[in-house]
Parts: structure tokens; C-alpha cells; sequence
């Protein structure tokens, strides 16, 4: 069999090169051992604000612009859906939180992803005297649906073959 590429290793990584050549119309085979689960364990959460010092992602808009339209188009094709999408909210622990989320939510770079109200809600077992602050457009990738599905529908295609690729 001849093919224009060997992937070696089907987790993320692998996943989006198989993406851009099948986009291509390039042929390929997939070589893989589960040797290597990162992908298979990875939370895959994305949210465009770090909270810790309420900063922006590098570059968090381009990134979505960008990831939520492939797996999308992941999700049409395999006819499943990975991508769950939520609201995070973050739990203030005083008045300086309160201000600093004020502060943060009226820069350019974060007020499409930072709701500027505090948010007032009694959530059993969570301890907000000082309310909560909400980021939008963050949501999970499920990994380990996406990746499983994705080698079936290889296999299903032949373009994958279970063993160890050996280099030499």
C-alpha cells in the first residue's frame, strides 16, 4: 500500500494532522498502539480568561475561532457530539475580588468573555458571601469520546492499523 503519509499516534495531535490532510486530499495510513493516552485523559476544557489574575488567554479569541469550527466540523461528520458548552463562574472571596473582576470585565480583550454583573445565587455546599462572576464561551472537549470515535471511524475506513510502528 502506498499513501502519501504515516501518522504515527492518534490522540489530539494526530487527530488534527489527519484533519488537514483529509482536507488536503492527501492519503494516509494511522499507526497506532495506545502507548501514548495524554489525550485520552486530558480534561479538555477551554476558557479564555485566566481567573487567578483575571488575564486574558494568549490570543483566546483567534484559538476559538479556530477550534470550535473543526470540532464542529468533527462532529457533523462522526454524527456525535464532543463539545459541551457552559458557563464558568467564579467565586469571589472578597470586595477586592468584586473590583478586580469590575476592573478586568471592562478591558477590550476580556469584555466579550466576562459578565460584568455578580452574580447573587445560593449554591448548596458552595460558600459565595461575595457572589460569583461568569465567564462565557468556555465548555469541555470530550477527549476520550472524540478520540475513541475518531479511530473507529479509521478503522471503519481501514486507515488505521493497531500496532507499533517500528521505524527502522
Amino acid at each position: 500500500m502506498k499513501v502519501d503519509y504515516i501518522v504515527v499516534g492518534l490522540g489530539l495531535a494526530g487527530l488534527a494532522f489527519i484533519e488537514e490532510l483529509i482536507h488536503a486530499r492527501k492519503s494516509f495510513i494511522v499507526f497506532e498502539d495506545d502507548s501514548q493516552t495524554s489525550s485520552l485523559v486530558a480534561s479538555g476544557v477551554y476558557n479564555p480568561v485566566i481567573l487567578k489574575r483575571f488575564t486574558p488567554v494568549w490570543n483566546a479569541e483567534k484559538q476559538l475561532e479556530i477550534a470550535l469550527p473543526f470540532y464542529k466540523k468533527i462532529e457533523e461528520r462522526l454524527q456525535l457530539k464532543v463539545d459541551v458548552k457552559f458557563t464558568t463562574r467564579k467565586v469571589f472571596k472578597s470586595i477586592e475580588d468584586q473590583n478586580n473582576w469590575f476592573e478586568a470585565s471592562d478591558r477590550p480583550m476580556l469584555s466579550k468573555f466576562m459578565n460584568s454583573d455578580i452574580i447573587h445565587e445560593k449554591i448548596n455546599g458552595v460558600i459565595a458571601d461575595f457572589g460569583f462572576g461568569e465567564v462565557h464561551q468556555t465548555g469541555r472537549i470530550d477527549t476520550e469520546k472524540l478520540v475513541s470515535s475518531y479511530r473507529n471511524y479509521l478503522n471503519e475506513k481501514a486507515q488505521i492499523i493497531f500496532e507499533k510502528f517500528k521505524y527502522d
